[in-house]
C-alpha cells in the first residue's frame, strides 16, 4: 500500500487527478505512523503514580516573596539586587530569550516564504548547444517572485512548533530554577553571615572574660597565693579563645566574598556591618505536595517529556514524500526598455515532491535515536520528582530534629554556664584547682556555640524547604507566569 502510494506521487507532474489520488492513498497508508501527542502519557503517568496532585501537566506557579517571612530588611535588599544584577541569572534569562527566538523560527515555517529579486546581467551563451540565439552575447534584465511552501500534510512542521514551544517553556523554568536556586544560596550565606556574627560575639565575650581572669590569677602569682601553672593555663585559655575568634572572623570574611559576587558585586565595594538574625519562621505541619508541581526543575523536566515526543512524531513524517508548493513569477526582456511590458511577463507554480526511498538506515537509525532521548527524558523526570520528594523529607525532618536540639543545647548552656560561674567561685575559695574552672569554662563555651549553631542550622533547613517547595510553603492563587514575555519581573 505504502510503496504504491509513493508511486503515485512520482507521478504527480503529470495531472492534477493523480496528485489528488497519490495524495489520498499516502493519508489512508500512514494511519500507523502519525504521531499522537500523548503517546507518552502513560510513561509520564507512571512516573508521576506516587505524586500526588492531580493535574498530569506541572504549572510553574509564581514564587511569591517567600523572603519575607524571615522579616529581614537586609536579606530583602540583597534578593533586590540579586534579581537585577546577578550575572548567572542574566545567563539564563539570555537563554530563554534565545529558545524564544528559535521557536518563532519554527513559526515562520508554517508560512509561505516569498522572496524578491531584481538582475541585470550581461551574458554570452555557448555557439555549440542545442538552442543558439541569433546573437551569443546579449543583455537580459529580470525582475522576479519566488515562492516556497511546505504543504504539512504529516504534521511535521506542527511537531517541529511544538516542540520547541515546549524547549522554551523548558528555558523558562530553567530560568525560574536558577533565580530560585540563586536566592536560596544567598539566603543562606546571608543567614550563615549573621549566625557567624552571632559566634563571634559568643567568644568575644568569652576573650573578655578570660583576658579578666588572666589579670586575677597574674595578680595573685605576684601576691605568692598561687604557683605560676595556673597563669600558663589562663594563657593558653585566653589565647585559644583569640585563635578562635580569629578562624570565625575568616570564616564570616569568605561568606561575604560569596555574598559579594551573588550580587553582583568585586569584595573590595561589598560589605554588611554585624547584626543579628530574627528566629526561624513557623513551618505549618500540613504541606500539600501539589506545591511540588511548580518546582521548576519538574516544570522543565515534564516540557522536555513533551518536546522529546514531538520529535518523535517529526521524525516519523520523515518517512513520507514531502510536499512543497512552489512558485515564480515576474518580467524578463533582453531589452530594458520591454520589462515592464505586458509580453515581459513569466511565471509558474506547482507542487514538488520529495519520495524517501533509500538512505542507508539514517531514517530507522534517526527514530531510534529520536526515542532512546524520550526514554532519557521520562527518566530525567521520574529521577527529578523523587529527588524533590526526597528534598522536602530531608527539609522537614532536618526542622523537626532540630527544633527539639535546640531545646536540649539551650539546657545545656545554661547548665554549663551555671557550673562555670560555680566553679570560679570554688576556685576563689580555694577548694578546687584552676583545672576545673578551665574544664568548665571550656564546656559552657562550647555549649553557647552549639546552641547558636543549631539554631544556624534551623534556619538554614527552613530555606531548604523553601527551595524543596519551590518557593516556599504557602498555595499561590495567582494564575501561572506567562511564558510569552520577553522580560520578566525579577521581584514577583
Amino acid at each position: 500500500m505504502a510503496l504504491f502510494s509513493l508511486l503515485s506521487f512520482m507521478s504527480i507532474r503529470g495531472s492534477g487527478t493523480l496528485f489528488c489520488l497519490g495524495a489520498s492513498l499516502t493519508l489512508a497508508s500512514i494511519t500507523s505512523c502519525t504521531v499522537d501527542p500523548s503517546e507518552l502519557a502513560d510513561s509520564k503517568v507512571a512516573a508521576g503514580s506516587k505524586y500526588k496532585n492531580g493535574s498530569a501537566k506541572s504549572q510553574l506557579l509564581p514564587e511569591g516573596r517567600w523572603w519575607d517571612c524571615f522579616n529581614d530588611p537586609g536579606l530583602n535588599q540583597l534578593i533586590n539586587k540579586l534579581d537585577a544584577d546577578n550575572p548567572s541569572l542574566a545567563v539564563a534569562l539570555a537563554r530563554y530569550d534565545r529558545s524564544r527566538a528559535e521557536l518563532g523560527l519554527s513559526k515562520a515555517d508554517q508560512f509561505p516564504v516569498l522572496r524578491g529579486g531584481l538582475t541585470a546581467k550581461r551574458k554570452r551563451d555557448s555557439a555549440s548547444g542545442i538552442f543558439v540565439p541569433p546573437n551569443l552575447t546579449y543583455n537580459e534584465f529580470r525582475a522576479a517572485l519566488n515562492l516556497s511552501y511546505e504543504i504539512d500534510l504529516w504534521g511535521r512542521v506542527r511537531g517541529l512548533v511544538e516542540a520547541a514551544k515546549a524547549e522554551s517553556e523548558a528555558a523558562y523554568a530553567d530560568w525560574a530554577g536558577a533565580r530560585l536556586s540563586l536566592r536560596a544560596e544567598l539566603a543562606r550565606n546571608y543567614f550563615q553571615l549573621r549566625y557567624l556574627d552571632s559566634e563571634i560575639g559568643v567568644v568575644e565575650r568569652s576573650v573578655d572574660l578570660r583576658r579578666e581572669n588572666l589579670k586575677l590569677i597574674d595578680a595573685r602569682v605576684r601576691g605568692g597565693e598561687i604557683t605560676d601553672l595556673d597563669l600558663a593555663r589562663a594563657e593558653t585559655e585566653l589565647e585559644s579563645a583569640r585563635a578562635d575568634l580569629l578562624q570565625l572572623e575568616r570564616e564570616r570574611a569568605a561568606v561575604s566574598n560569596a555574598l559579594a559576587a551573588l550580587v553582583g558585586e568585586v569584595p573590595a565595594t561589598f560589605s554588611l556591618p554585624s547584626g543579628g538574625v530574627k528566629n526561624p519562621p513557623a513551618i505549618p505541619s500540613g504541606i500539600p505536595c501539589e506545591l511540588l508541581s511548580r518546582r521548576p526543575d519538574i516544570v522543565a523536566a515534564d516540557r522536555r517529556m513533551d518536546a522529546a515526543a514531538e520529535r518523535i512524531g517529526v521524525v516519523k513524517a520523515t518517512y513520507l514524500p514531502r510536499i512543497n508548493l512552489v512558485g515564480m513569477g515576474g518580467l524578463s526582456s533582453l531589452k530594458l526598455s520591454d520589462l515592464f511590458d505586458p509580453s515581459s511577463l513569466f511565471g509558474e507554480i506547482g507542487p514538488e515532491v520529495e519520495v524517501p526511498l533509500y538512505n542507508a538506515g539514517r531514517s530507522g537509525n534517526d527514530l531510534e535515536r529520536a526515542y532512546a532521548e524520550s526514554d532519557e527524558t521520562v527518566g530525567l523526570y521520574k529521577e527529578t520528582v523523587l529527588n524533590a520528594f526526597r528534598e522536602v523529607e530531608d527539609a522537614l525532618s532536618a526542622n523537626r530534629f532540630l527544633d527539639r536540639e535546640i531545646v536540649a543545647h539551650q539546657a545545656a548552656a545554661s547548665s554549663a554556664e551555671r557550673a562555670a560561674d560555680l566553679s570560679q567561685k570554688r576556685y576563689s575559695g580555694g577548694l578546687v584547682s584552676y583545672l576545673e574552672v578551665v574544664d568548665a569554662q571550656r564546656t559552657a563555651l562550647a555549649e553557647k556555640r552549639e546552641l547558636v549553631r543549631a539554631r544556624s542550622a534551623r534556619l538554614l533547613s527552613a530555606v531548604q524547604l523553601v527551595q524543596a517547595l519551590g518557593g516556599g510553603w504557602n498555595v499561590p492563587v495567582s494564575t501561572p507566569e506567562a511564558y510569552s514575555r520577553k522580560r520578566v519581573d525579577g521581584n514577583q
